[in-house]
């Protein structure tokens, strides 16, 4: 299809005007969609705008307004929803999990390093987050979830910034729907009935017991309705002595049902129970030993000449509070546990049972006292090595051990230079200082990895702790590449950029296991861990398609040092060398290392570099002159930010020639922040155009440029026919920041930069 541009409506007779009059439609790459293309099917000219509407472009997302998470409506899961964003296809959902509150009490926004993606591309402004596949009591139970969204539209490139957890409608804070916690049922502290009680549960609007001879097998027997946590359950006098396990759900304002409450075992007395042992106490029990309990009771006396009196022993736990028994029938007043563990508080409880003339008649349960509870000497649950005084020391940081609330230890401490490695004494009688969060602390040495255990006044030593080892440091000189890293096997994402390529090196003084990499628009928020596993080497590509890198935004790049055990804190810091960078002036970009953005393809560069171009013509006033003739002349404009278009219209012959040159023109910033730097700036040459009286010619020059993504642009393939642009190529060659070519010369269709005008 030919393409002609409108010139002249009643235009009568040719004269040397007219190669003037046709040029000015086509000089230049901005003016030749502008209003009116010749579409050639009978010869009349046709206003495209009359035919379509043209497409606004997009350039960002905002993120969502408003995102919701249920709080503890759902006993496995999430849901989530959140305000719809204009132009977004679809979302991208990441989650972290909190599981302690501070000292204060309260949930702690995460850190945006600790969110991790859980799904992309998500197309509904919904999305339910299955947090449990079974509802069983886990841990989950316990932890607070927060959540980030993003906006995405993948056949534009882009993707916004994600929600901000710390205000109060994007917060995005939720939790499950918990089972009753601490159910306890009585154990024949009545003949009549078994008294029930439970903690609350947030959100719940009434409780369902659930009643059976088996655990495994109970049965609904009774809803108790708004804030009672307690229920007696009345017993019939043929199920007196029988043991009942009891199980309770929660119910919320919804009608959703909590997962099970742990089962907890009760029954009433039958009339004539022997009775309650009077004492139970662990003997020694406060961290003398290491992998034993001893339990000892007073005897309870027969009933009858005939009677013989038999023991049940029970057990619970500070982690479990459910009774497990753990000695049947025992004729003995002492029990040596030994299939305890450390690090748990353990709690006895005895029953007596009595044999009389074929009948078996049980006691009630003896009771919680200051001497029936026990724990074995256990070495702390939690170590971190922290950074010390000077590079030579480093502060570790421990729980106190179990039971420290009832007796005084002190710590060994033991080193090594290999994780596996035995483990040598370094120094024994530390106490510590308790810091705020009442953890102990103790500045000590440097070393590679670090154990601890625990010591009791008698001289006794736990096993060693887990190990620890200090947080490598940050890796130096973290550089980014720059319009300027590429490789054949590694495509260009859906926004025309190639990968960038990281690099850094080692801490001079430590030896990381790996490196997680992060990256941000921003300096100091908004980071995104790239890497699921840690990577070894000291290189990573940043090639992920979903990545939807944007076009003209610069990308922060921040590397975090890990040991080996995946502990690790430390990374470049970004904020400093943009602050820095930006004191020095200049183009604060190039003096970023850890600032990196990738190279565009051909056609790409020269849509950017088009921006300027049509940017700076709009400036000129004779080119838009209504009368071809007063577009004759000469003028000058000045860039935004710097430099100058010369604009000159003169008869040449039996035609006109235009000459448009730019001197270090440039309109916009780099991600309009005026500190780093200038995007495009056109530092030499001009866009000509000569043509003869049919209208037929051909434009010229190339313009040479600097800024973000530096390059040239080259017009001497472009075909002027009959007054309009007929085809032809522009010639594009790009460069790096230091002048090196990365893409050599090729051609640019003479359409491409006029989408969507």
């Amino acid at each position: 299809m030919k393409r002609k541009f409108f010139i002249l409506k009643n235009l009568k007779k040719i004269s040397p005007f007219f190669g003037i009059l046709t040029v000015f439609c086509f000089f230049s790459c901005s003016a030749w969609f502008q209003d009116k293309v010749s579409m050639q099917t009978d010869g009349k000219f046709v206003n495209l705008g009359e035919l379509f509407k043209t497409e606004t472009k997009i350039e960002s997302l905002d993120s969502p307004a408003q995102v919701f998470a249920s709080q503890g409506l759902y006993p496995d899961s999430i849901k989530l929803s959140w305000t719809e964003v204009e132009n977004a296809t679809s979302y991208r959902i990441e989650r972290a999990v909190v599981k302690t509150v501070d000292p204060s009490g309260n949930w702690n926004v995460p850190d945006e390093s600790e969110f991790n993606s859980l799904e992309i591309y998500n197309v509904n402004n919904s999305y339910t987050d299955v947090i449990l596949k079974e509802q069983i009591e886990e841990d989950e139970y316990f932890y607070h979830y927060f959540y980030k969204i993003y906006a995405e539209n993948k056949e534009k490139g882009l993707i916004s910034e994600g929600s901000d957890n710390v205000l109060s409608q994007t917060r995005a804070e939720g939790w499950l729907f918990a089972p009753p916690l601490n159910l306890n049922a009585s154990k024949g502290k009545s003949t009549s009935k078994i008294k029930l009680s439970w903690d609350s549960v947030s959100g719940a609007s009434r409780y369902k017991i659930y009643r059976g001879e088996n655990e495994n097998n109970v049965s609904f027997i009774k809803t108790v309705y708004g804030n009672l946590t307690s229920f007696d359950d009345s017993i019939s006098s043929k199920d007196q002595g029988t043991e009942f396990y009891y199980k309770i759900t929660a119910v919320n304002s919804l009608g959703i049902e909590s997962a099970f409450s742990k089962s907890n075992m009760g029954y009433s007395l039958v009339e004539g129970a022997p009775a309650v042992s009077e004492k139970v106490e662990v003997a020694d029990g406060f961290g003398t030993s290491l992998s034993e309990l001893k339990i000892k009771w007073k005897e309870v006396e027969k009933t009858s000449e005939t009677a013989v009196i038999r023991y049940n022993l029970y057990r619970t736990s500070s982690k479990d509070s459910v009774y497990k028994k753990i000695g049947s029938n025992l004729t003995a007043t002492s029990y040596t546990d030994k299939s305890v563990s450390p690090g748990l508080i353990y709690y006895y409880f005895v029953q007596t049972v009595c044999l009389d003339e074929g009948l078996e008649i049980k006691s009630a349960f003896t009771e919680n006292s200051n001497e029936n509870f026990g724990f074995l000497l256990s070495a702390p649950a939690e170590l971190e090595v922290g950074d010390g005084s000077s590079s030579e020391k480093v502060i570790l940081v421990w729980s106190k051990a179990i039971g420290s609330q009832h007796k005084n230890f002190t710590y060994k401490i033991y080193v090594s230079s290999r994780q596996e490695d035995f483990y040598s004494e370094l120094m024994s009688g530390i106490e510590g200082i308790e810091n705020e969060n009442g953890y102990l602390e103790y500045e000590i040495d440097k070393y590679p990895y670090f154990k601890i255990s625990t010591v009791n006044s008698e001289g006794l030593e736990s096993s060693q702790s887990f190990a620890a080892a200090p947080m490598p440091a940050a890796p130096q000189n973290v550089t980014a590449s720059k319009t300027s890293f590429m490789n054949s096997d590694l495509a260009p994402n859906s926004n025309n950029i190639y990968p960038v390529k990281i690099t850094w090196e080692k801490p001079a003084q430590d030896e990381p296991a790996g490196y997680y990499i992060y990256r941000s628009a921003k300096t100091d928020s908004g980071f995104r861990k790239l890497n699921e596993n840690p990577v070894t080497e000291t290189e990573f590509i940043d090639d992920s398609s979903e990545s939807l890198a944007k076009v003209g935004v610069p990308y922060f790049y921040k590397v975090v040092s890990i040991n080996s055990l995946g502990q690790g804190k430390k990374s470049n810091n970004p904020q400093v060398e943009y602050d820095d960078a930006v004191l020095e002036g200049g183009d604060a970009f190039k003096n970023i290392k850890c600032l990196g953005y990738g190279a565009l393809t051909r056609e790409q560069w020269f849509r950017e570099y088009n921006k300027t171009c049509m940017s700076s013509q709009k400036k000129l006033t004779l080119m838009h002159k209504p009368n071809d003739t007063d577009k004759l002349g000469s003028e000058s404009v000045e860039g935004t930010i710097s430099g100058t278009l010369r604009y000159t219209a003169k008869i040449a012959g039996l035609g006109a020639e235009i000459k448009m040159p730019y001197t270090n023109y440039a309109d916009f910033w780099i991600n309009n922040n005026e500190k780093l730097g200038v995007y495009f700036c056109f530092e030499s040459g001009s866009t000509d155009t000569t043509s003869n009286m049919s209208g037929n010619g051909k434009m010229s020059g190339t313009v040479k440029c600097s800024g973000m993504y530096p390059g040239e642009a080259y017009y001497g393939n472009l075909e002027i026919k009959s007054g309009a642009a007929g085809g032809g190529t522009y010639g594009v060659k790009t460069f790096d920041l230091e002048g090196n070519e990365i893409l050599s010369s090729g051609a640019v269709d003479w359409l491409v930069g006029e989408e969507g005008r």
